[in-house]
């Protein structure tokens, strides 16, 4: 949603002319700067390790972050996520580099109240900096 206040008033019966641009797919123009990491994919499935028999409803996110600064880094590098979550609360996390890319993985387990809409927020960080955009998910935990 977009809208402004003109600087005249508009009167009945008035002629006025507008002209806008839109932007849209994957990666839309902006100050973003060439350092800033974005999201690339996120997938979402059950929480727990693989194989397992779960005792928990937990809900696993993966999300693969990419470009910016994050390319030049080396795995071991100093990055850390920054992870909040509302209406529920993390259970387990992990982030690595994917080995041959500049992808960096984040994998949260999330467990969620009943019936609520549990807010994820996520980037990354390290260096005393900010390394990417933030990433947000909305789910509805039934």
């Amino acid at each position: 949603v977009a809208y402004w206040v003109p600087e005249d008033p508009a009167r009945a019966g008035d002629a006025l002319e507008f002209s806008y641009r839109l932007h849209w797919g994957m990666t839309p123009p902006g100050d973003r700067g060439e350092e800033l990491g974005q999201v690339l994919r996120t997938r979402t499935g059950e929480g727990g390790v693989s194989g397992v028999e779960k005792e928990t409803d937990e809900r696993k996110f993966v999300v693969d972050f990419s470009g910016g600064l994050l390319r030049n880094l080396s795995p071991d590098a100093e990055v850390v996520p920054e992870i909040t979550v509302q209406q529920g609360s993390v259970t387990q996390t992990s982030l690595s580099r994917i080995s041959g890319t500049d992808i960096w993985r984040l994998v949260i387990d999330v467990e969620g109240e009943t019936r609520s809409a549990v807010e994820l927020r996520a980037s990354l960080k390290g260096y005393g900096r900010t390394l990417t955009e933030t990433w947000l998910y909305q789910w509805i935990k039934q």
